[in-house]
């Protein structure tokens, strides 16, 4: 990162002499013998901005850091990997670190007089326990989380009982949503919820999901103006909240308001899903590239005012750097969409985003860019969470356009991250190892989130290539979590669905035909009761290698046994009730 990012009001931040996480940094600290002080923000964070605008304005605090510290600021969006091994329970995270990285403490937000002790005390500490300090693990406590887990060698349905007790249990009645305040969008614990409804028929878990979201996009969560979903929420009612809006929430939500808009279908999720993915289009998305920025900064006082008030103001900044997961995600989202506004525009545009990532962030070696700021080079290579979101986009694409040139990608994505990423004993780890494994960077960390996203996509390529060149991999992945997912609680939900998934019976249509006349099948296909339908478009050519007639029309297939070709796309699910009487769901 060759620029740091603060407050847009006025501060003096920038006069503390940050450095960035480099190797120089380190060898800095080592050879002047000081403390780090990490400082994580992020460009839409209110309380980074408050930071910046008062502790690190504070005359006392600059002096006292420049003279005793080396001052490192870090963004969350660019750096998640070190973010995930330093955060000390939100942002901004400061933290006091050993020269060679290990933490000594750290907080969250510090106003300018408890800084000023903190600095007065750390910096004693660090002079007078020099040998204490030298015996200090690689690791703090505070970061148990990303110790190795535990290999189980069974691959069976209890996390996801256990998950879903969790969340029964942890539901509120009154207002939808996850405990009590603050509250969070958690569109992964929706999706996955949505997933068991629409296997089981359970309309338990229906409501729960249409609770929370008639909860957040009636109330304050929900910008009534000019669309879009707020951040999360600091009251258990959804009234009051934090004002950022951002990318990665809204992908997820995006996946959520879709599958509702097709499966239970209300005016309410329908009207809700046009006007958030309008937010996400006319403020998001950058038309040229593709490539969506990836917040709104929050400004209480402009979102509180009507529509005409706000036309006179100056909007909340938007900070378009490019992260390619949100970017990935984003594309992803509208393919489901698109799908179900029968928007072919969004169709469009999500793969124009796909065929840019493609062009403009993965190099020579497969590896995709984490960051791209607009006008300049793609930053930071090698994470774990943009291949993720990548592959996963990639086969949405597929699926939804028919285009066999991202099943193509997806493939040689799925090789290119196992070969990057993977394990020994099982898992991915979130970033390549070596360069820049400074202080926790070197803990490897295999996240379940992550790491249930993947084991579900590569189920679907499996499936969409009629092959099993990943089952093995993927029951290792999840044997992995087994004994210890109840632990990551509601961060267990992708792997909650990519267990559902690797234990549920396999179903795939194949579509053959050109991909702009199997339309109606792919749209008919996408509308089948399980969520786990995967929808392979073949050319009459690529039939003929799996032994399918040339000629335009469907097939159900479980495993390697297909039904009896369907030509009129109406009857596809006819013909899907006849392979598996038992599946349909009931609402």
């Amino acid at each position: 990162m060759s620029d740091f990012r603060f407050s847009p009001r006025p501060n003096r931040a920038h006069e503390i002499a940050w450095m960035p996480w480099d190797a120089q940094t380190f060898a800095r600290a080592a050879a002047q013998d000081r403390p780090i002080l990490l400082s994580i923000s992020a460009v839409w964070c209110h309380w980074c901005h408050v930071m910046d605008e008062t502790t690190y304005s504070d005359p006392g605090v600059i002096e006292t850091i420049n003279r005793r510290f080396v001052p490192v600021r870090v963004d969350n969006d660019r750096r998640p990997d070190i973010n995930a091994r330093y955060n000390m329970g939100g942002w901004p995270t400061t933290a006091f670190l050993t020269p060679d990285g290990r933490t000594l403490t750290g907080a969250t937000y510090l106003p300018p007089a408890q800084m000023h002790r903190a600095l007065e005390e750390i910096a004693r500490f660090y002079d007078e326990q020099k040998n204490e300090i030298a015996e200090l693990p690689a690791m703090s406590r505070s970061h148990d989380a990303l110790r190795e887990p535990v290999v189980s060698g069974d691959v069976g349905d209890a996390p996801i009982t256990r998950l879903l007790e969790n969340l029964e249990s942890n539901f509120d009645e009154e207002f939808g949503g996850f405990g009590d305040e603050p509250k969070f969008p958690q569109p992964e614990v929706l999706e996955f919820l949505l997933s068991e409804w629409r296997l089981s028929g359970n309309q338990r878990h229906y409501a729960m999901v249409s609770k929370t979201m008639r909860g957040m996009s009636r109330g304050g969560m929900y910008d009534h103006v000019e669309g879009g979903f707020f951040r999360y929420s600091t009251t258990r009612d959804w009234s009051v909240p934090h004002f950022e809006k951002m990318a990665e929430e809204h992908a997820g939500l995006l996946r959520v308001l879709a599958t509702l808009a097709i499966f239970a279908p209300a005016d309410d999720f329908h009207a809700t899903l046009v006007s958030a993915t309008n937010y996400v289009r006319n403020v998001l998305l950058d038309p040229q590239t593709g490539f969506f920025g990836g917040s709104q900064d929050a400004d209480e006082a402009y979102f509180a005012l009507p529509l005409d008030e706000r036309r006179r103001l100056v909007a909340p900044f938007v900070d378009r750097t490019s992260y390619t997961n949100w970017t990935c995600a984003l594309a992803g989202a509208f393919f489901h969409v698109a799908r179900a506004l029968d928007d072919d525009a969004l169709l469009a545009q999500a793969i124009t985003t796909l065929d840019n990532v493609t062009s403009r962030l993965v190099d020579s070696d497969g590896l995709l860019y984490h960051v791209l700021v607009p006008g300049g080079a793609p930053e930071v290579r090698g994470l774990l969470v943009d291949h993720v979101a990548y592959l996963r986009a990639l086969l949405d694409a597929h699926e939804a356009s028919g285009e066999e040139r991202f099943l193509e990608r997806a493939r040689a994505l799925a090789q290119t991250t196992i070969e990057a990423f993977e394990a020994p004993g099982g898992g991915f780890y979130d970033r390549l190892a070596g360069r820049e494994s400074f202080g926790n960077l070197a803990i490897a960390d295999r996240p379940i989130a992550e790491n249930g996203l993947l084991a579900d996509a590569l189920l679907r390529l499996d499936a969409l290539t009629a092959q099993s060149a990943h089952r093995d991999r993927v029951k290792q992945t999840l044997a992995l979590y087994a004994d210890t997912a109840a632990k990551a609680g509601s961060f267990a939900a992708s792997y909650a669905r990519a267990l559902r998934r690797y234990l549920s019976p396999e179903v795939v249509l194949r579509i053959v035909g050109d991909a702009k006349e199997t339309d109606g099948f792919r749209e008919a296909a996408l509308r089948l009761p399980t969520p786990f339908a995967s929808i392979r478009t073949l050319s009459p050519r690529q039939a003929a290698a799996e032994l399918l007639p040339a000629e335009r029309a469907a097939y159900v297939c479980a495993a390697e046994k297909c039904g009896p070709p369907v030509t009129d796309p109406a009857v596809l699910r006819q013909a899907y009730d006849t392979l598996y009487p038992k599946e349909g769901t009931k609402r």
